[in-house]
């Protein structure tokens, strides 16, 4: 007798990857929020050309990455989630201090949202600095397929950060392609070891080559945000002079002038960028095996106004970050309290 038993093919167990009927992404939007606002956040999939192939993939609010969320600090702001991703799915918010019943954990903290689902989350922003949202179930599949997106918290305190000429907010993210397409997804489980896979095309805001205009002697803060599954990048801009001045949740203690900028997945960092040649300044990937171009700036040899070249040689140092480095090292050298074998 033949049997009659249905197996799941690897085709039924896949991720779909059919991109008709689907929007194109679109370039993502800054969505500035004050106190008391709603912001309804829609995630769903999108049809993206990149090396020229159409791919599906997903988005927040129809564009990879999601909008650029620009919020003051102190602020309260209400988010409603709607799930259309084909999968359930929670958001993450990555390095807020808020409640921890809206933190985006499944099971944890909430229940996750079912395909079609709705869900009100509350954030709070108490702290200045850079952080960023992202998918909390099968990470692997939903965030490689563009679901992350920035959040810039701008301090009540005028005098925070050093002055800038402008700011421009980047993902770092790498994407795996295999002869124009993306490698299937399963919907058991994880097809690749760990959270995700290494790319083979890197992607500065979802865009290859991407490209800017700069002044010669302007300072543009960069907040950078590595949204990759597994790669560490290794950033450097040629042509230009790097500050780092701040990470994951503001400040830093001391300004330093550096070479590079090594940033793990989900790490972000926040650097200011003096543009003093007239060259074509280029951001690269560097490894020992050599260099991968990110993105272009292209410097206008016009000079920058107002000038802050001198301004921005000047490396500050955190008045609070060094009291309470200093309270601290009143204990790292006294006798232990007690001992334990």
């Amino acid at each position: 007798m033949a049997d009659m038993t249905h197996n799941t093919s690897q085709e039924d167990d896949s991720f779909p990857q059919d991109t008709s009927g689907l929007p194109e992404a679109r370039a993502n939007a800054v969505v500035t929020l004050a106190d008391g606002d709603v912001l309804p956040l829609t995630i769903g999939p999108v049809r993206k050309a990149i090396q020229g192939s159409m791919l599906r993939m997903l988005a927040y609010n129809g564009s990879i990455p999601g909008p650029l969320l620009r919020v003051k600090q102190g602020t309260t702001v209400r988010v409603e989630v709607t799930n259309d991703a084909g999968l359930d799915q929670t958001v993450h918010w990555h390095g807020l201090r808020l409640d921890n019943r809206f933190d985006g954990v499944p099971y944890d903290t909430q229940q996750p949202i079912p395909t079609g689902g709705r869900y009100s989350c509350e954030l709070q922003f108490p702290d200045p600095g850079l952080y960023w949202y992202h998918p909390h179930i099968r990470e692997d599949y939903a965030q490689e397929m563009g679901l992350y997106g920035q959040i810039i918290v701008d301090p009540t305190n005028p005098d925070y950060w050093p002055p800038v000429n402008r700011d421009i907010a980047l993902t770092i993210d790498d994407l795996l392609l295999h002869d124009g397409q993306l490698p299937a997804f399963h919907r058991s489980g994880p097809t690749y070891t760990m959270m995700g896979r290494f790319g083979t095309i890197l992607l500065i805001n979802g865009e290859q080559d991407a490209s800017f205009a700069v002044t010669r002697g302007e300072v543009v803060r960069l907040y950078l945000t590595n949204t990759a599954n597994t790669r560490v990048f290794n950033l450097a801009i040629t042509g230009a002079t790097l500050k780092l001045i701040g990470g994951d949740s503001g400040r830093y203690e001391r300004d330093e002038l550096v070479d590079s900028i090594l940033l793990s997945p989900s790490e972000r960092a926040i650097v200011d960028v003096l543009f003093d040649q007239s060259a074509t300044a280029v951001l690269e990937h560097r490894t020992p095996h050599g260099s991968s171009r990110l993105a272009t700036f292209a410097v206008a040899a016009a000079a920058a106004s107002p000038s802050l070249a001198d301004t921005y040689r000047r490396l500050r140092t955190d008045p609070e970050l060094e009291a309470e480095h200093a309270a601290l090292s009143a204990h790292r050298d006294r006798a232990p309290d007690k001992t334990l074998q």
